[in-house]
């Protein structure tokens, strides 16, 4: 009895915190192997650049090799989706995670061995081909794992984790950068091989947590017509088409900051182990708004909540770039961080909520290519602005286009901010014009 009791009372502890996912077990498994997999990208992300701005002195390259392992995030992201509603979530999930940790640490040994940079680079472009495959599953799996009246709370908290992740990583990458002393090249290749290890460890928890797997999956062969069904809702539906054709200003100009913080940290004339200080900042942010992103989401409306993380994150950009000192660059990108998380977090959690089951995970791959799949474009071009000017003004202009992206969006689609999901997760509040709720019918395709 006293077992029962204590039980009950935990839950509702967590439910008051808005917590309630951790409630279930699956999910509680999943969560603790996504914080060592998002640790290990942050790890890689910043010994990559790092090794990349060693091997070649310039900021240009920094961007074009991030170009380049983060390119098929936009490539195969659409079909990663479609793959997912087909195979289910889980398996795409175990697949990348232990596919990438193998090339991630093969990467790593070839860094060490002194390889040529243009081998380096293609084999990042392979480990982002899996990297992909597991992205929309990484979102649409919480579905699996929790009831519906706790699916905003598991999407808030698998953000939560993304940041936990980069503070772990960022303060092990600081660590791992200042290894071998002034030998910062050799630091990072080492780095790289501890990254793909720490990566492919969480595939076997995952592996092993029994899902009931309730969304349709397509039997559909073709590649390209399940895509052109996804889009073709999403113009038809112009509230959640919006919801969607916002997330390309954070995700192609927004999210590739990260990839700077190593030219950040050169500019701001810092050593370059301190960039684990701006990606424990930005963890920090994160992790802080993780832990308040579902209460946050309850009393704003999750689309008010939406362009209040939009307007952090393009604030926080412009604050460290116009500022130009490390100890305000730290707080300001944990604004930043913290913003990228709110506005994420609701922008998925309406996008799942009002999306068809037979099109959530097409729709959810949609979004994932617009917002994380158009980075490559990002930091290609914060490359070239950071090495004709520098890396400081890049985050000015791209702070500045997120702030007005999304005044364009409040002014030509108001009420999306009329939008919320309600605690039980399976009802829809405010204007629903253009919205799609309920409407799962199929739909003409050309």
């Amino acid at each position: 009895m006293r077992a029962v009791i204590a039980r009950g009372s935990a839950t509702e502890s967590l439910e008051r915190l808005g917590l309630t996912a951790l409630v279930y077990m699956p999910f509680r498994v999943f969560f603790s192997a996504n914080l060592i997999s998002n640790a290990s990208w942050f790890i890689f992300d910043s010994a990559i650049n790092t090794y990349v701005l060693q091997v070649t002195g310039s900021a240009g390259m920094v961007g074009l090799a991030a170009f380049i392992y983060t390119l098929p995030g936009a490539l195969f992201m659409l079909h990663a989706g479609i793959l997912t509603d087909r195979f289910g979530a889980r398996r795409l999930v175990v697949i990348a995670l232990g596919g990438g940790g193998l090339l991630i640490l093969f990467i790593g040994l070839l860094a060490t061995w002194g390889s040529p940079l243009w081998i380096v680079l293609g084999l990042a472009f392979c480990m982002g081909i899996l990297q992909t495959l597991g992205t929309p599953g990484f979102i649409s799996i919480v579905n699996d794992l929790v009831p519906p009246r706790a699916i905003s709370s598991a999407v808030a908290l698998t953000f939560l984790g993304f940041n936990v992740g980069r503070i772990g990583g960022g303060i092990a990458a600081g660590f791992l950068l200042a290894a071998f002393g002034a030998d910062v090249r050799a630091a990072a290749a080492f780095a790289i091989i501890v990254a793909g290890i720490l990566q492919g460890l969480p595939a076997f928890p995952i592996m092993r947590i029994k899902v009931h797997e309730t969304n349709a999956r397509t039997t559909e062969i073709s590649l390209v017509r399940p895509l052109i069904e996804s889009a073709s809702y999403a113009f038809r539906y112009p509230t959640l088409g919006a919801i969607l054709l916002l997330s390309v200003a954070p995700g192609a100009v927004g999210l590739a900051y990260q990839y700077m913080l190593p030219v950040v940290i050169r500019d701001l004339g810092s050593s370059p182990n301190a960039v684990g200080l701006l990606y424990a900042g930005g963890g920090a942010g994160g992790l802080a708004a993780g832990l308040v992103a579902g209460p946050l989401m309850q009393r704003l409306g999750h689309g008010r909540a939406l362009f209040v993380g939009l307007a952090a994150a393009g604030s926080g950009l412009v604050v460290t770039g116009a500022v130009g000192l490390l100890p305000v660059a730290i707080v300001a990108i944990a604004l930043t961080q913290a913003g990228f998380v709110v506005y994420a977090s609701s922008s998925l959690a309406l996008v799942q909520a009002l999306a068809p089951a037979r099109l959530r995970g097409r729709l959810t791959s949609l979004f994932t290519l617009l917002y994380w799949g158009l980075m490559p474009f990002g930091a290609l071009a914060e490359g070239a602005i950071a090495q004709q000017f520098t890396s400081l003004v890049a985050l000015v202009l791209v702070g500045s286009t997120m702030l007005a992206a999304g005044g364009l969006a409040l002014l030509f689609r108001r009420q999306v901010t009329t939008l919320r999901i309600e605690a039980d997760g399976r009802s829809v509040l405010g204007n629903l014009q253009g919205s799609g709720l309920g409407s799962d019918a199929p739909i003409a395709t050309a």
